[in-house]
């Protein structure tokens, strides 16, 4: 079994857990979180702790959704606590971004503006024109909300214009010489 897998995920008292066959429902009563387990996986609880293993342990394969699975319901039971936060900051003349409701508006230096949907769960607000800060409660919907931000206008090597996250380096080039 997976060294990951083994550990077990503790449950704070303000998220209340419900496992039914192979789903494993979390709820901390503002929000309502489902998570659809391997069935080569099984999960039980003790004690406000939640401990994977593998039904059987000649499958080789089924460590890797142990540890995959318990890795997953850790981040939904975390999120639920503490939402996740990923800020964005875009560089260049005349970027900007702002929001309206669930529509995120990204002026990038395109010819025409970027409207983006953000997911339900999802919510951007802002510190700067020029820094976006995504919150949710789903690790995984926000890193792929920042990934198709970042797709829109990637930052280049030469002058560090485009979207980036926050404190992420970007090498450098140095331009042409004479």
């Amino acid at each position: 079994m997976s060294r990951v897998g083994k550990l077990p995920v503790i449950v704070p008292d303000s998220v209340k857990i419900a496992i039914s066959n192979s789903v494993i429902k979390l709820d901390n009563g503002k929000s309502q979180k489902t998570y659809q387990i391997n069935p080569k996986v099984r999960v039980d609880l003790f004690e406000k702790k939640l401990v994977f293993s593998a039904h059987s342990k000649s499958d080789s394969n089924s460590s890797m959704f142990v540890g995959m699975d318990r890795s997953n319901v850790k981040n939904l039971v975390a999120g639920l606590q503490v939402p996740f936060k990923i800020t964005l900051e875009i560089n260049g003349v005349g970027y900007k971004a702002s929001v309206d409701k669930s529509i995120l508006t990204l002026t990038l230096g395109y010819s025409h503006e970027i409207y983006y949907c953000l997911p339900k769960d999802i919510n951007a607000s802002f510190e700067k024109p020029n820094l976006i800060i995504i919150t949710g409660d789903d690790k995984v919907l926000v890193g792929q909300v920042a990934a198709e931000i970042i797709s829109f206008r990637k930052p280049e090597p030469y002058k560090g214009k485009g979207v980036k996250i926050m404190g992420k380096k970007i090498l450098r080039k140095e331009g042409k010489k004479k």
